[in-house]
């Protein structure tokens, strides 16, 4: 192969930087992707327990019955039963209001013969009216209209209770309950103790229907809470994802929407102008006198070559003499010395030490 089939380094390194980057922005993906369906995942779960609440809360409205009472007079129960609301507009239907009585014989007279137990509920807006009432029971016993109703049980028992059930459309009703003799009059009231109650059940169909439908939002909000758990878990099961980048990747975006916690702290600046510096008090030297104890250079070098290397015990470190002229030497290492001048400038020469301690230009033989 030749040298320019040769992939270089840089070319190398490249499709790996880019299968590492595509790798990191799938998982990026992965995880975003997770963080939205356990988003989604929480709602439905939300939406499941709302839902089914307002279910049970409608269910409890159409169940809980309003109870009542009729007052027991001269062999007569009379109960009026007021507005009774439901959505049925007239004539027996599904959407009729149940209503049921209950008849406990508390006291019969002795001698009886033949009687029947009678109850009366029928739509008037005057119960206390003794003609609209006796009208209101002839039409309740032909039968003919859903108005007007009438149920009744032959040869009663002292002791016993019977119960009726009646369903009524919107309207004012009222109820009546008595025990007749077989000429059709009510038999001794004195020896005859009624106790009637009745229960209504008037928001039955009006909750009712809407807890129904909200039962409905609650079980398909579960199958979509069902089927995104599936894909959290397949997603969690992956080996792209791990539990510890779900939590590192939500704890970096809630710092990302959280931002700054506040300004940032101011510093102190300076408390003043800077200090003044006292420069020189008179003008450097035109000529250069040089230190008094440097030698003159001898025409031909006392040294034949470079000196020796001093040993690490032998050099010093970084040793400087001062100059009359307030120039110095500095250590260069392996004996060689720089001289550098009062004005921080170097010049361009190197020394060494001869025998007597005496700084000497070095010459290169």
């Amino acid at each position: 192969m030749s040298e320019e089939e040769v992939p270089s380094e840089e070319e190398q390194i490249e499709p790996q930087l880019a299968t590492d980057n595509e790798a990191e922005e799938e998982i990026e993906e992965t995880v975003e992707t997770l963080s939205s369906l356990q988003a989604s995942l929480k709602k439905s779960r939300w939406n499941v327990f709302m839902f089914l609440g307002l279910a049970f809360l409608m269910f409890g409205f159409a169940l809980f019955p309003m109870s009542m009472d009729a007052d027991f007079e001269f062999g007569t129960a009379e109960k009026d039963l007021g507005l009774v609301w439901g959505p049925s507009p007239g004539g027996e239907d599904f959407m009729d209001v149940p209503y049921e009585v209950s008849v406990k014989i508390n006291q019969l007279p002795s001698a009886t013969g033949n009687i029947t137990l009678e109850v009366f509920v029928v739509q008037t807006d005057d119960c206390t009216d003794p003609e609209v009432a006796s009208d209101a029971e002839i039409k309740a016993r032909s039968g003919d209209s859903h108005q007007y109703q009438y149920d009744y049980f032959n040869s009663p028992v002292e002791g016993k209770t019977y119960t009726f059930d009646f369903d009524l459309d919107f309207g004012q009703y009222c109820l009546t309950a008595k025990i007749i003799g077989p000429d059709g009059t009510i038999v001794d009231p004195s020896r005859t103790n009624l106790e009637v109650t009745g229960k209504l059940w008037p928001n039955q169909i009006i909750a009712g229907v809407p807890g129904i439908i909200f039962l409905g939002l609650s079980t398909f909000a579960f199958v979509g809470a069902q089927k995104v758990g599936k894909q959290v878990k397949s997603l969690l099961e992956d080996d792209k994802v791990t539990e510890e980048q779900v939590v590192l990747d939500e704890a970096r975006r809630q710092k990302i929407a959280a931002g700054p916690g506040g300004p940032p702290k101011s510093v102190a600046g300076p408390g003043g102008p800077p200090a003044a510096v006292a420069g020189p008090s008179g003008a450097p030297p035109s000529v250069s006198t040089g230190p008094a104890n440097v030698a003159a250079a001898p025409a031909e070098s006392v040294k034949s070559g470079p000196p020796p290397a001093q040993t690490p015990a032998e050099q010093p470190a970084a040793e400087s003499v001062p100059v009359s002229d307030g120039s110095t030497f500095e250590d260069a290492g392996n004996g060689y010395y720089y001289r550098k001048m009062a004005n921080g400038g170097y010049e361009q020469q190197i020394y060494i030490k001869d025998a007597n301690g005496q700084y000497v230009p070095y010459q290169a033989e």
